[in-house]
């Protein structure tokens, strides 16, 4: 089977995969309903797997052995507050990641209130409503990787950044708004891989599913895909010496760049 260079992301309950395969010139997109299914059709042919989810938690702020940032009573990795400065002022897009113990606790279906005190008990800081809601995957990812995933395959990407290391600078713009989906969409024409109208393709192969994913949500999947076909020196993670958390799994994020953003 032809390598396949695939990106995921979280869109109205389910994951959008997209897809670019050796030999092939147009995308192809899938939906799934739990990420290891991404695992099981993909895991085997993929040369990477770029995903929207944060791999690599923090313990708490009186484990000794975490390696997160510590400032001011509070604790958070490294890779999410690199990610905020460099895409400026689209910052408040990287949520924080749930510390592990919470993001268990709300995937065991705890009330979202509850996840947040423990998650500040363990960090010193508050959970997203976002955050906590796709604490499932999180959890699931982190399983996958744990026992039969490879850590060096599946990847933690960040679209915002992803869209920065491609467009060379931030962006202005929200993906909610049309300005923002013309910003993303110029940006993706300067990666060698896209083709104009290539998002077209997919919102075809979109049609007529029960699921409805939304057109920044497919910006997002192809920005994390096009990162995954990264040739080997533009393959760049965040921070560059990432870190690994208390299960040996590293606390960084993807992104296409024949330099390292800063």
């Amino acid at each position: 089977m032809d390598s396949q260079y695939v990106g995921v992301d979280w869109s109205s309950g389910a994951w959008v995969a997209i897809v670019y395969s050796e030999g092939e010139t147009t995308p192809t997109v899938d939906v799934f309903e739990e990420i290891g299914e991404v695992w099981d059709v993909y895991g085997e042919s993929a040369q990477r797997i770029v995903v929207d989810v944060p791999i690599g938690l923090c313990e708490s702020v009186e484990s000794e052995s975490c390696p997160c940032i510590e400032a001011d009573g509070e604790i958070s990795r490294r890779c999410d507050d690199l990610a905020r400065t460099v895409i400026g002022s689209r910052s408040s897009s990287v949520f924080t990641a749930p510390a592990r113990e919470a993001a268990r606790l709300a995937s065991e279906g705890a009330e979202y209130a509850d996840v947040s005190a423990k998650n500040n008990s363990l960090t010193g800081k508050g959970l997203t409503q976002q955050a906590a809601s796709i604490s499932n995957g999180i959890v699931e990812v982190e399983d996958l990787l744990l026992s039969d995933g490879d850590a060096e395959i599946l990847v933690e990407g960040h679209p915002e950044v992803c869209f920065r290391a491609f467009n060379g600078a931030p962006l202005e713009h929200s993906k909610h708004t049309a300005a923002g989906v013309e910003e993303r969409l110029s940006t993706l024409k300067s990666v060698p891989e896209y083709e104009a109208g290539d998002w077209r393709t997919i919102a075809r192969e979109l049609q007529g599913l029960e699921y409805k994913i939304g057109i920044d949500d497919v910006l997002d999947a192809f920005a994390l895909s096009l990162t995954a076909c990264a040739p080997h020196d533009e393959f760049q993670r965040l921070p560059s010496d990432p870190a690994e958390d208390t299960r040996g799994l590293p606390m960084q994020m993807a992104y296409r760049s024949e330099t390292q953003l800063r």
